[in-house]
């Protein structure tokens, strides 16, 4: 029996290939024939094609520059103190589970989605103990999503058994995505004969369409990954979170120039990865652009064994990119006082996303009560302070609507940033996120 593993992955998916069933049986990729998974990991055909990432990185435009052109544009960093990593983040991850209509291919069990979700926390927070204890804390940590879009508790694992949607010869994202401007998507499918990718960096635009999402082959899902070493870490998810924060790979534009500035609008944009003409594949020694080779860095090509760190600066960048690009994933820092995220009653969500977000200098924020009660909406920034209150009082039943001109409690007008707005009932304390650009 043979396994038949999906089309190169560029521009779109391409092809519409054929899929067996799962095991140590030999796998076809467009007609090469390799023993088993490793055999192809481990095949020059898999490096020369590429086949390790297959997110598109040159040639792009920067659709959102007008937006925030200096901190974490698509060509340029600015790694300002204000990104770093102060206080955590919690990002809700929905996993979806696509196999083919007889799922001989595709299972990923429970217990190695949850291990997946622990390796991007092991690598995102630099947790001592851990391969990534050697990296950067980002600040950033990951959950299964506790509740659906419609506030029903949830696993965050959803099941598929559909084989154009495996094969990705079909746009399953429109009928899969969860919210995306609230979820990370993150789905396991044949990659299209990669590891994995995201189908645009966030600085392009894109980000809350059906589209956004990060795609991982199945059998490198997870910590063991079932396609066995050297991807069997769960690093490539890891990888491709990295590109859906902004990040481009060590390697992307060759050299680049050394001395900052110029390294932030050169080479990766990123002035602490050390310069890198070309990827690499395995765990070598290597020197290039008169710099030892980054090759433990999560953004390069290397074995998963390899790779346990993302540096300050890359950090800095993906918090950037989260708080400017993807603000609607962080409804609540974990450390910010009296903030908690979310706060159902009746299973469902009381506090709505303000419109228009980002916002200047007036955006609109509503809630509905399902039962009359004290109920106090306030702005505090992103340690905690209280910036304005909006209402504190006895509120009746119901949809409630509420203008903040984003000004503080003397109607001074406050800083461009990102706040956050918390409604605080008998129930709990629900709390979203905004930004506020002037």
């Amino acid at each position: 029996m043979y396994r038949f593993v999906g089309a190169f992955f560029c521009l779109a998916a391409m092809g519409n290939p054929v899929l067996a069933r799962a095991g140590s049986d030999p796998i076809v990729v467009h007609g090469q024939e390799f023993e088993n998974t490793t055999a192809f990991y481990q095949s020059n055909f898999f490096q020369d094609n590429g086949l390790r990432c297959g997110t598109r990185m040159e040639g792009l435009v920067d659709k959102m520059s007008a937006f925030n052109p200096g901190d974490c544009a698509l060509n340029s960093t600015n790694p300002l103190p204000e990104y770093d990593a102060g206080y955590v983040y919690t990002i809700d991850v929905v996993v979806h589970i696509i196999t083919n209509f007889a799922q001989t291919v595709g299972n990923v069990s429970d217990s190695l989605i949850y291990s997946q979700i622990d390796v991007l926390n092991e690598d995102f927070r630099g947790l001592a103990g851990t391969p990534g204890e050697l990296g950067a804390d980002v600040g950033i940590e990951f959950r299964l999503a506790p509740f659906d879009p419609d506030g029903n508790p949830t696993t965050g694992i959803t099941r598929t058994a559909k084989s154009t949607y495996y094969q990705e010869s079909e746009a399953y994202w429109d009928s899969l995505a969860w919210d995306p401007s609230r979820y990370m998507n993150l789905y396991s499918t044949s990659a299209s004969g990669n590891l994995g990718y995201v189908p645009f960096l966030p600085q392009e635009g894109g980000v809350g369409s059906n589209a956004d999402r990060v795609v991982c082959y199945w059998e490198a899902m997870g910590r063991p990954g079932q396609g066995g070493p050297p991807y069997d870490q769960g690093r490539t998810v890891t990888h491709e979170v990295g590109h859906y924060l902004g990040l481009w790979h060590t390697f992307s534009n060759g050299c680049g120039i050394a001395a900052p500035p110029s390294c932030y609008t050169t080479g990766d944009r990123i002035c602490d990865t050390e310069r890198e003409s070309t990827s690499h594949f395995g765990c070598p020694s290597t020197t290039s652009c008169s710099d030892p080779d980054p090759l433990d860095n999560y953004m390069n090509y290397t074995d998963d064994t390899c790779m346990m760190r993302f540096t300050p600066e890359q950090a800095n960048r993906m918090r950037c990119t989260l708080e400017n690009y993807r603000f609607g994933l962080i409804e609540a820092a974990t450390n910010v006082a009296d903030a908690t995220t979310p706060a159902p009653v009746d299973g469902r969500r009381m506090l709505r996303a303000n419109r228009p977000n980002p916002f200047n200098p007036t955006t609109e924020i509503s809630f509905s009560l399902p039962a009359a009660g004290q109920a106090t909406l306030r702005i505090v920034d992103v340690t905690g302070r209280l910036v304005q209150t909006l209402v504190d009082g006895d509120l009746a039943a119901g949809t409630h609507l509420y203008s903040w001109q984003g000004t503080n409690g003397q109607g001074d007008e406050v800083a461009s940033g990102v706040y956050l707005y918390q409604l605080i009932t008998n129930d709990g304390t629900e709390t979203r996120r905004m930004v506020l650009t002037r």
